[in-house]
Parts: C-alpha cells; structure tokens; sequence
C-alpha cells in the first residue's frame, strides 16, 4: 500500500506515521479556530513508537506531508494543536484506524492544488509548459504547490550564477504565467523562482537555484506585452 500522506513530529523531525487521506486539508483557512483533523487508515511509524516507549514524549505541532509514489516526503504543510496530544496507549499504536486531532492548519489547500500535487508524486520528469493548458484557478494553485514543494527542497539546491535562462513567451501571456515560466527556466519544470516581486527578491538572495549575475533570453515577449497593454487600456 502506497501511503500518500506522513505526520512529522516539528520538535524531534520524527515520522509519526502515515495516512491515505487527511480530511479538513482542503477548504477556507479560518484563522484563530481548531477544528477537526481526521487522518484516515492511519498508522504509526515503528522508529516513532520505539521513541515513545523510552519518552513518552507528546505531540505539540505537526507538519503535513505530501508522499510521492517512492514514500518520499515532497512538501509539507503546518499543523499547530492547542494543547499537547499524548499516546495514552502504545497497544493502540499498533492497529490501523482514523487518527482524529484538533488543530489549526497554517495553510489549507484547494482542491484545485490536492489534485496537480499528483503531478509530482510521480517519479518522472515532468514534460515543459505542462501548465500552458491550465485554467487561471489551476495556474495560480500550481504556483502553489511548486512554491512548497521549493521550500521543502531548499537546503539541497545549488546555486548558480551567471547562466542564461530561457523563457518561451509564446505561453507567457501576465504576471502569473511569467513566474511559472521563470521558475520552469531556473529549476526546471515544477521548479519555482518567486511569485510577485517581493518573493523574486528572496530567491535572488540564495537557496532557490540561482544567485544574480544571471541572464534571462525572454523569447516572444510580444504575447506578453500585447496582452498586458490591452487590459491597461
């Protein structure tokens, strides 16, 4: 069985366990409210309840982990609980069954972003300006998720500096399209380079694939310009 989903302890790094399905992950974020987390088919990691016998340590914050198809943890999104939760019973660690915690979630996904997240679960390369068909809800929710998926990977990315870098500007139609595409160009495809101007910043200052000086050969700009000059008029 291919799990899909982990909860990582935030205070040891620890696996907590592994879930299929994690409902109260999508919808609106409520801020300042827990509600309800169910972690479906859960189970809990061996190396995890080894710890517990000789700690008996609690959960205090979570984070959320996307699984890809290898078991490998892509992106991960935090969960703060109220108030510690503790393992009354190692005998119940051992059963599979519906983990329920109340929480309050950093970040909720879309459904739109829970579905592209397939996308990089699977273990190939993913083909260039797979986005280009998109719907502007799907385009903005891919951003998303390669925005997490970036930050998961951070610390493993080499910088470079002075590449050239090539966006194809025949998809490349408003701001939106022209940070996938840059991101793309940078990182390869599913690659993430900043989403406005304020995060184009933070990627120029280390950890994101590439350090200025660098070129960027914007091919077809015209599809760009044309587009944005009629909604400015």
């Amino acid at each position: 069985m291919k799990y899909r989903f982990a909860i990582i302890d935030d205070e040891s790094g620890l696996v907590v366990g592994f879930c299929m399905n994690v409902i109260g992950l999508i919808g609106e974020l409520t801020i300042e409210t827990y509600e309800k987390i169910i972690f479906e088919q859960f189970t809990f990691n061996e190396e995890f309840m080894e710890s517990m016998t000789y700690t008996k340590q609690s959960l205090y914050n979570l984070q959320i982990a996307i699984l890809n198809d290898e078991g490998e943890v892509i992106g991960t999104y935090h969960c703060y609980l109220p108030e510690p939760f503790k393992i009354q019973k190692l005998d119940n660690m051992k059963r599979k069954a519906n983990l329920k915690l109340m929480g309050s979630l950093e970040t909720r996904l879309s459904p739109v972003e829970l579905r592209l997240w397939n996308l990089l679960r699977r273990k190939h390369t993913l083909g260039k300006n797979l986005w280009k068909d998109f719907s502007e809800e799907e385009r903005v929710g891919w951003l998303n998720v390669v925005r997490v998926h970036s930050m998961y990977n951070k610390s493993s990315k080499q910088d470079k500096q002075g590449e050239v870098y090539t966006i194809d500007g025949e998809y490349v139609s408003d701001f939106l399209t022209f940070f996938i595409a840059l991101g793309e160009a940078i990182n390869e495809p599913g690659g993430y380079y900043g989403f406005n101007l304020s995060s184009l910043k933070d990627c120029l200052c280390g950890g994101f694939g590439a350090l200025a000086p660098f070129t960027i050969n914007w091919r077809n700009p015209h599809y760009f310009l044309k587009n944005y000059q009629e909604n400015t008029d």
